[in-house]
């Protein structure tokens, strides 16, 4: 089973990369964010995928398609505050939870409601047993984790996705019992899966890995690859998202 989490940075506007990359890459999970669409309005993918969509007019927004059965879904829960960034699903026995969190800013209302937004969701998740449940949490997270994960330590001190209170979110979902599947297969190498549109950020290498697939360990060992496709993101036209896909492969 190939997963995929994608901030697609208005669902419309790329709709095409979406589907050549469900045709190129086999996914058979992707998991979007940003979609910034209605719920009823979504267009059409495929006729080979199965949607559930928590949207919204213009902004945010999570949508989770499967070429599975989707046996349970949860639009949305406590942590969001009337803005679409949170959806659950049940897809081939896997809880699979897509994440759109917030930005946040410099202390400020928006890094408050950052920080109750995680707050809610270490609540919510407190109804897996991680030890035994097969979990994925994945989407954009807005946290730059480590120095590994920004392209310049000094610039990015202090700088919001990279503040000490944000990273701490990173390092409570670790220990609760999620492995970082990116980093488990690049663990010394900088990654990226977001790059500015602004001073050809991408073809610098000047990033921030800001999107992330956690699992719980019965689902971590049956992870076979994982691939960042930053290919989809250096292309011009049609205009691609400012994040980059992430696929993982698991053998189930």
């Amino acid at each position: 089973m190939r997963l995929c989490t994608f901030n697609v940075n208005s669902i419309r506007s790329r709709l095409e990369i979406v589907k050549n990359l469900v045709e190129e890459w086999g996914i058979d999970v992707l998991c979007m964010q940003e979609i910034k669409v209605e719920s009823d309005k979504f267009p059409l993918m495929s006729e080979d995928f199965e949607c559930v969509v928590h949207g919204q007019k213009r902004l945010n927004g999570v949508a989770t398609c499967s070429k599975y059965p989707i046996e349970e879904f949860e639009r949305g829960f406590d942590g969001e505050l009337g803005e679409a960034r949170f959806l659950y699903t049940l897809i081939n026995k896997i809880h699979i939870i897509n994440i759109y969190a917030p930005l946040g800013d410099n202390y400020g209302e928006r890094f408050e409601y950052k920080i109750y937004f995680y707050d809610k969701l270490f609540e919510w998740l407190k109804r897996f047993d991680l030890t035994k449940n097969k979990v994925v949490i994945c989407g954009d997270f807005n946290i730059s984790f480590t120095s590994l994960d920004v392209w310049d330590e000094f610039i990015w001190d202090g700088e919001v996705t990279h503040l000490p209170e944000e990273r701490a979110i990173m390092g409570k979902l670790l220990d609760m019992g999620f492995i970082d599947v990116i980093r488990e297969f690049y663990p010394d190498k900088k990654v990226f899966t977001f790059y500015d549109y602004r001073g050809g950020a991408v073809y610098k290498k000047e990033g921030l890995r800001l999107d992330y697939v956690l699992v719980s360990k019965p689902l971590f060992e049956k992870v076979r690859e994982v691939e960042i496709l930053t290919s989809i993101r250096r292309k011009r036209k049609p205009t691609p998202s400012d994040h980059v896909p992430v696929v993982v492969e698991f053998d189930l």
